[in-house]
């Protein structure tokens, strides 16, 4: 009975330090190039909607748009389709650098 006593309180301090770590992860700010990033990563590698990543986003269009530039220049999107229905999608490059922010 000890031992079992012993191995739970082992567990038990696993489980608390896998915890602590999960809640020092900086999670990503909202309204950020980066949560744009964040939430293309969150969609399985498909395309996006504009429309519906900056609703997702909750920025304004200003910000968003902002974003959306800095991302296709610095080659982590890709932008396809006519400007009223446009999508946005990681590359592999993009995808590698959301890769870095999720918890390890």
């Amino acid at each position: 009975m000890g031992q079992s006593n012993a191995s739970s309180f082992t567990t038990y301090l696993r489980e608390m330090q896998r915890w602590e770590k999960q809640k020092q992860a900086a999670p990503v700010a909202p309204g950020t190039a980066f949560s744009v990033l964040a939430l293309l990563a969150g969609n399985s590698g498909l395309p996006m909607s504009l429309s519906d990543l900056q609703a997702a986003s909750g920025m304004n269009f200003t910000e968003f748009a902002e974003a959306i530039k800095r991302l296709q220049e610095s080659g982590y999107i890709t932008l396809s389709g006519l400007p009223a229905s446009e999508s946005a999608q990681l590359t592999e490059f993009g995808a590698d650098v959301a890769s870095l922010a999720r918890p390890a």
